[in-house]
């Protein structure tokens, strides 16, 4: 594993496990967690696309901003749960239909992805549920959700890569039989 996903593997399921284990505590700090949140999301794209010199990519440099600016304004509406709740809900719903169309795409070229697919699908309709009735209550089920996200996110990460390699190993012909017999 590259060192750079190392990191944001380890990163990514300490955050995890600390926003599961203080989730009550976190809740007074629901606008300014997620939008922390947000902001490493952007930066996760950022350094990606760069690393990949794919800065002005559909994960580059502009989409990250607009994520930054969500970023901030749910770091602004500290305290106002039903805007935070809204806001959160709509990226997060956009967000995990990008992510779903890359599954789709995952699927069509006989990659494995339907364990991501489905995990798409049931974010969608909770986050969706709170955007219809943002409260305290599905707050607290989402920073739940957030935490077991983060860890989700980099375990499913590396399974599928993991399972790309299988696939790609197996695509390739075996030719030490041939080298023998030349």
């Amino acid at each position: 594993m590259k060192p750079l996903q190392l990191i944001k593997t380890v990163s990514y399921i300490l955050l995890g496990v600390a926003v599961l284990v203080f989730n009550k505590e976190l809740l007074n700090y629901v606008g300014i967690l997620v939008g922390v949140y947000v902001i490493i999301y952007a930066c996760d794209k950022i350094v990606f696309s760069a690393i990949k010199k794919d800065l002005l990519g559909k994960d580059g440099l502009i989409t990250a901003l607009a994520h930054l600016l969500v970023a901030a304004a749910l770091i602004m509406l500290h305290g106002d749960l039903e805007k935070i709740c809204v806001i959160w809900a709509v990226w997060a719903i956009l967000r995990e239909g990008r992510e779903l169309s890359e599954c789709a795409h995952r699927i069509a070229n006989k990659k494995p992805a339907l364990i991501q697919a489905a995990v798409c699908v049931v974010v969608i309709a909770l986050f969706f549920t709170m955007m219809l009735k943002p409260s305290l209550y599905y707050a607290h089920v989402h920073v739940v959700l957030m935490g077991a996200e983060l860890i989700l996110e980099v375990l499913l990460s590396a399974f599928y890569s993991f399972l790309d390699r299988l696939i790609d190993k197996k695509k390739t012909p075996d030719h030490t039989a041939d080298d023998v017999h030349a």
